[in-house]
């Protein structure tokens, strides 16, 4: 009997689990996914030297990327909406834009760095 409600207990914790996971979506999504990309590159305000090895990170959605040595930068997997976007590099101000990201999207981002003065 002490078996059977213990297996009980476990198989309603393993239902509630799967009912939460089944109903956590990322913000603003309903039915199939639309995920999509969105670009841009990242520059030295002063010099317009494209900048490489730029932090560029989506907080609600825990992605992270670094810019590659051109200075450009793609987000992938990305639900149309608009975000927050934090943009870290050595030497330079941490900066926040907000993108809006859409299911086509047609131009890159650009963001403009300032270098921090001795």
């Amino acid at each position: 009997m002490k078996n059977k409600g213990i297996l009980l207990v476990l198989v309603v914790v393993s239902l509630l689990n799967l009912h939460v996971s089944a109903s956590k979506k990322s913000p603003g999504t309903s039915g199939p996914s639309t995920q999509t990309s969105f670009s841009g590159v990242i520059i030295d305000k002063n010099s317009n030297e494209k900048l490489a090895g730029v932090s560029i990170q989506i907080p609600e959605t825990d992605q992270k990327i670094y810019s590659n040595s051109q200075g450009e930068f793609t987000l992938d997997g990305i639900e149309p909406g608009t975000y927050k976007v934090k943009i870290n590099c050595i030497s330079y101000k941490d900066k926040e834009v907000t993108v809006k990201v859409t299911k086509s999207p047609k131009e890159k981002v650009k963001v403009l760095l300032d270098p921090i003065q001795p």
